[in-house]
This record gives C-alpha cells, sequence and structure tokens, in this order.
C-alpha cells in the first residue's frame, strides 16, 4: 500500500461511527420529546418505534438523494423528492402509532405528548437534521482529504527540491575538486550545514525568518567557492519585523539565479538580491544577468521555479505575487507574501 492509500484510508468515512452517533443522539432527543418524567417502559418503546419509523426515510435522504441529486447539481428534484418521502414516510409513521402500535402492544395504553402537527413537525426535523449531519461529515471529509492530498503533494514537491537542490551543490564541489581547489574543504563544511537545514529544519512548518537568511547567506558563502573571479554578489537584508514563513521557498530562487545567471558565462556577472519584511508583508527580489538558454538547458530549468510557484499556491494561496521578468539579458523575479 502506498502513501496515498494509507493516508486516505485513515481519512475514509467510518460510515459505523456516524450512523451510531446519529441515531443515539435521535434517540435521546426523542426520549425527551416524548416523555414525561420519570422514564418509563411504555416512554421508551414509543421512542423506539418512532426511529423504527424513521429508518428508512433518513437512509434515503441521506444514501441516495443526497448523492444521486443534491450533490449531482439537481436541487429543485432534490427538494421534490425529499418532500415527498417525508410525507409519504410520516404517513406511515401516523398509521403505526395511531393503529398498529396498540395491537401490537396491548398491555399498554399510549398516549402521545404531542399533537399530531407536533409529530409532523417532530419527523420533518428529525430528517433534516440528518441530512445537514450527513452534508456537514462529508464536507469535514471532503475537507481532511484535500487537506491530506495537499500536504502529499507538498512533500513529493519537497523531496523533488532537495535532491534537485544537491544535483547542483555536487556539482559545485566537483568543480573546485577538480580544479584543486583549497576552499574544497570549507565547501563541504558549508555544504553539510546546508544539508543539515533542508534534510532536517526544512521539514518543520514554519521557520524564524532569520533562520532562512542563514541560509541563504549560508549558500551565497558556498556558491562563492566556486571561480568566478569578476562576479558581483550582493544580498541586501533589512528585516524590520520577525515573522514565520515556511521554508525551502526563498533558496530554489537564489539557486536558480546561480545556476542561469553566474554559471551562463555572461559577462561581468552579477546577483543583486534584496530581503526585506514590514508589518505582515515579505519582499523578496533577484535580479541577475545571463546568457539566453539553449533547448537543452531548458530541459531541466524549470524543476526549482515551478515546484516553488506549486508551494506557494498550496501554502499562500491568494496572499503572495510570484513574477519573473527577462530582458536584454536582465532576468528579474520578485515574490512577495501578505498575511503572514
Amino acid at each position: 500500500m502506498n502513501l496515498y492509500s494509507k493516508s486516505f484510508h485513515r481519512n475514509n468515512h467510518n460510515g459505523m461511527l456516524f450512523n451510531s452517533v446519529l441515531w443515539l443522539f435521535l434517540f435521546v432527543v426523542l426520549l425527551f420529546v416524548f416523555s414525561d418524567f420519570p422514564i418509563e417502559q411504555i416512554d421508551l418503546i414509543y421512542t423506539i418505534s418512532y426511529l423504527v419509523t424513521l429508518v428508512v426515510p433518513v437512509v434515503l435522504s441521506i444514501y441516495y438523494l443526497i448523492p444521486r441529486y443534491l450533490k449531482e447539481g439537481k436541487n429543485l428534484v432534490f427538494i421534490i423528492l425529499l418532500t415527498a418521502n417525508i410525507l409519504f414516510f410520516y404517513g406511515i409513521n401516523f398509521l403505526f402509532h395511531n393503529k398498529l402500535i396498540d395491537f401490537l402492544f396491548p398491555e399498554f395504553y399510549f398516549v402521545s405528548y404531542v399533537d399530531d402537527f407536533t409529530s409532523l413537525f417532530v419527523f420533518l426535523g428529525v430528517i433534516l437534521f440528518a441530512v445537514s449531519a450527513k452534508l456537514l461529515e462529508d464536507w469535514l471529509y471532503l475537507n481532511q482529504k484535500e487537506k491530506t492530498m495537499l500536504q502529499l503533494e507538498l512533500t513529493a514537491l519537497k523531496n523533488q527540491i532537495n535532491p534537485h537542490f544537491l544535483f547542483n551543490a555536487l556539482n559545485v564541489l566537483y568543480s573546485l575538486s577538480i580544479n584543486k581547489k583549497e576552499e574544497t574543504t570549507t565547501a563541504i563544511l558549508n555544504l553539510s550545514d546546508i544539508l543539515r537545514y533542508v534534510i532536517y529544519e526544512a521539514t518543520d512548518k514554519k521557520i524564524s525568518i532569520q533562520k532562512e537568511v542563514e541560509l541563504i547567506k549560508s549558500y551565497i558563502d558556498f556558491e562563492k567557492k566556486r571561480n568566478i573571479s569578476d562576479a558581483r554578489i550582493e544580498f541586501n537584508c533589512k528585516i524590520e519585523k520577525e515573522m514565520n514563513i515556511y521554508p525551502m521557498i526563498l533558496l530554489p530562487l537564489i539557486e536558480n539565479a546561480f545556476k542561469h545567471g553566474l554559471k551562463s558565462g555572461v559577462e561581468n556577472p552579477y546577483i543583486e538580491m534584496d530581503l526585506s519584511t514590514q508589518e505582515n508583508q515579505l519582499l523578496f527580489t533577484i535580479e541577475n544577468n545571463y546568457l539566453p538558454m539553449t533547448k537543452e538547458d531548458d530541459h531541466f530549468s524549470g524543476v526549482g521555479l515551478e515546484n516553488v510557484k506549486k508551494q506557494l499556491e498550496i501554502l499562500y494561496t491568494n496572499n503572495y505575487n510570484f513574477t519573473t521578468s527577462s530582458g536584454k539579458e536582465i532576468y528579474t523575479t520578485t515574490l512577495s507574501i501578505t498575511n503572514l
């Protein structure tokens, strides 16, 4: 059984639990409606018999009419059939409690504490309550299912980003080692710190913006070990308000700028990064120059950015704005997140 099936198996409808709670609740409520204290055996018999006449219309309403008509958008048909269902089975309920119950239990003399109109109102209320309870239970299930699907998708995206990041980092180490650079040892230590963050802390729901800044600085130091002598790399950080953000959102953007900017072979390469926070908003901008990519390069170029876009949609939905623009060898990435 895979991860998806395990998760959805745990979140499946528990019909037995739902029906047990529903009918126990209805029994208690109706017992109070139809009884005069202290509760006697005749009250229990009357309440149970009333519930028995409700079983078929309730089951028909919540397990046939709702999925067959209401959930298919056939609202008018649903209302008509639900009304007919209530009236028909209330007729059976009326006949049972006015004609048959005395025959079935001759040793008891049944006198209802409610009139026929009130009994109809109770019958109607019970079915409408059962329908509402079922709709609520379905909504909770679908909401949980959607959250589970989004969490699984988010986990898959992170699992895709981490190997993608590691692959690019190993390329940096390979470049240093093949040229026998003295910085190789410190670069490995930098990578160790970064990976510790990516593997362990990036699994947290949210982290401090300061931790994300530390990661960015470590990554920039790591990338600087590579021989790009004429490169200009600037990271300006202005944190006016401490806040928590979801991890591994900013780093792939920086990685993309290094990979397709500095390492593209452009003359006088540069990367300018500006990160600021104020009140409940975060703004992150990256600008770098680059050489236009060939089709071969472009085949692998979109993994990081596309995953970031999907993560932003899952985690921040309507509270973010992510744009990229390119022109005349200048590439700009802008991310703003609000309501933090």
